[in-house]
């Protein structure tokens, strides 16, 4: 992800036009989020119970959308090829679930200024999101389905549990990367070259999550590290 945000921050010079796309102007549903680089990292469907965190732009750069049990609206305006909030009003009911009060913190910070790229992914829209603080957050402009969730014969771990050597099948679905995490969404591995097996030797025992980036999408597996 930090090559993301470096990726946006070298855009600067070209900003200015794509503030312009009317693409901006929609309802964007948040799927990763990172407020900044000493921040934890919430995958959102990974966010027990559920949330749907949205995100709408209006051509005129008010804003509104959910984030855990609040909702929100405010405007934008753009300075410095900056998204930049210059009013915010939050809803400030208790969630009463402590991952949810700790993601709303963390999203209603991130939104106060951001530079942002707009990509074509499949027939939809990807929104990538970066801060100067090398915080991130990956839109897109449709809910996960269960259209995004291949088989569950389609991608393989195994052995599960597993002592040193994961190995990935994925049946005629092309593999880009993986990455392991722990319960706690801290990013441990990260592998782009050989996508078949993960050396988890060094891993202490327990439960991990492997997220795995394909060609048709993003899907997460669970495996117990002994």
């Amino acid at each position: 992800m930090r090559q993301i945000v470096l990726s946006i921050l070298l855009l600067g010079s070209t900003l200015n036009c794509i503030a312009q796309d009317p693409d901006l102007y929609r309802t964007w549903y948040l799927y990763e989020l990172q407020s900044t680089d000493l921040n934890d990292i919430f995958i959102v469907n990974w966010i027990n119970p559920p949330i749907q965190p949205t995100l709408t732009i209006e051509p005129n750069l008010e804003f509104s959308g959910t984030a855990a049990c609040n909702d929100f609206s405010g405007t934008y305006e753009f300075v410095n090829d900056l998204l930049e909030r210059t009013s915010f009003d939050p809803e400030t009911e208790d969630c009463g679930v402590t991952i949810h009060t700790e993601f709303e913190v963390d999203y209603f910070d991130f939104l106060n200024r951001f530079y942002f790229e707009i990509i074509p992914e499949g027939d939809g829209l990807r929104l990538e999101c970066g801060t100067i603080l090398l915080g991130y957050a990956i839109f897109r402009d449709r809910k996960l389905s269960i259209d995004d969730i291949p088989p569950s014969s389609s991608i393989k771990l195994f052995p599960n549990p597993v002592s040193d050597k994961l190995m990935i099948s994925s049946e005629g679905v092309f593999i880009e990367s993986i990455q392991v995490y722990s319960i706690n969404g801290d990013l441990l591995l990260t592998e782009k070259t050989n996508t078949e097996s993960l050396n988890v030797s060094n891993l202490s025992e327990g439960i991990y999550f492997v997220e795995i980036n394909t060609e048709i999408g993003r899907f997460t597996k669970k495996f117990i590290k002994e």
